[in-house]
């Protein structure tokens, strides 16, 4: 027997029109966050809970356009969608969120009138080209167009890590995924990354930046770095008396390049970021504002998301605090205050080995054993994929 549940009346219909809370019932904070970023701009609600929970609101309050649910963890969803089916208006529409990630259970679902069913863990990509079409209507926000998925980093203040950060998401990225990476740093002068890294650049990227009709093929081969098998470090070390003159042709000419060889392109961003690198931000699908739990560095993220913002749009910018809990740090709750929000990401003081993977040129992730676990859900994030390391593709699919 079909289940009315998520059946769309026609768009003049009162109760469609003049509803547009959307409201959504997740128990972890990775599924909140996704949902936060790729509903943006929607009236939303977001409550900790199940699909059990759903129905007990439904069974006093109905004034809502669309519900999204968690149903993991019940032997029998189905029975669960039937006591939803008896209290949901039927022009109300339905999305799902759970563990399984079989195409039969996904066909079932489309077949009693759910909209959408997502596999977790969830990210705010898969919201973004999957769920809010469906809920939202239209197409999804505008994406960067077909190549390597940029992931620039920024950070709110001198020495707050966002290089070191850089580097070891770069190699972390390469081997959750097992594809090519690419480390881009646009500190052409006095850039850290090549000597965390223990090794010297060359001058291609200098002149690929100032003059894009230099810049070839061969570019990659003459001035690419290569850290281990998947991962190359593009860099530069001019002079700190060098007149650069840095283009947004030759800016935007090298990340093309890169994104036609490298599945990911992770750029470390200088700031104040002129309007030349702006498309290092336009261009990419995550941008992190990495601080520290300092004034000057609340102060300058607010900043940061801002400009950000206005180049890109509000879904691409994600706050990471660096050294959580560093000692003589600010309280947590006058970060989130100063925010006006949770971090979206958040790494903890992992002590003094950071600073001597730093000395030592080697990357952290050798010498730090804490960093992949928290490592792990900023990769999540970009990619998709989780700790079963199955394609993202495949994972989008339910397959």
């Amino acid at each position: 027997m079909m289940m009315n549940m998520a059946v769309v009346n026609p768009p003049e219909a009162p109760s469609v029109v003049t509803r547009d809370r959307i409201v959504c019932f997740v128990n972890d904070e990775d599924s909140a966050a996704a949902l936060r970023k790729g509903l943006d701009g929607a009236h939303l609600s977001l409550r900790r809970g199940t699909i059990r929970n759903a129905v007990r609101m439904l069974e006093a309050d109905t004034d809502l356009f669309a519900l999204v649910a968690d149903i993991s963890g019940y032997d029998d969803p189905f029975a669960e969608l039937e006591r939803l089916a008896s209290v949901c208006p039927p022009d109300v529409r339905v999305a799902l969120i759970g563990e399984s990630r079989e195409i039969g259970f996904y066909r079932e679902l489309m077949d009693i009138g759910v909209t959408e069913y997502l596999p977790r863990p969830l990210t705010r990509d898969m919201v973004l080209d999957l769920l809010r079409p469906k809920l939202l209507g239209g197409e999804a926000p505008a994406q960067p167009d077909r190549g390597g998925h940029v992931i620039s980093i920024c950070g709110a203040q001198g020495g707050a890590g966002a290089t070191s950060i850089a580097i070891n998401l770069a190699l972390h990225l390469a081997e959750t995924t097992k594809a090519k990476v690419a480390l881009l740093d646009l500190h052409l002068q006095n850039g850290e990354t090549a000597v965390m890294l223990g090794v010297r650049p060359g001058p291609g990227l200098r002149i690929a930046l100032e003059n894009p009709m230099r810049a070839d093929t061969l570019f990659l081969e003459r001035s690419a770095i290569e850290i281990n098998d998947r991962v190359s470090l593009i860099s530069a070390d001019e002079e700190l008396d060098a007149q650069l003159n840095i283009t947004e042709a030759g800016v935007r000419h090298v990340l093309g390049l890169l994104r036609q060889r490298f599945n990911y392109i992770v750029v470390d961003v200088p700031v104040p970021f002129p309007p030349s690198i702006y498309p290092v931000i336009s261009l990419a699908r995550h941008v992190l504002v990495l601080l520290e739990a300092e004034v000057t560095g609340l102060r300058n993220a607010h900043a940061l998301r801002t400009a950000v913002t206005n180049i890109a749009g509000k879904d691409r910018v994600f706050t990471l605090l660096n050294r959580a809990n560093r000692a003589g740090g600010l309280p947590k709750a006058t970060i989130v205050k100063a925010l006006g929000a949770e971090p979206d990401m958040v790494i903890p003081d992992l002590g003094k080995g950071m600073t001597q993977a730093v000395n030592l040129g080697i990357p952290a992730l050798k010498h730090v054993s804490g960093l992949r676990r928290h490592l792990k859900p900023i990769v999540r994030e970009i990619t998709g994929v989780g700790g079963e390391r199955k394609g993202r593709l495949r994972r989008l699919l339910g397959l």
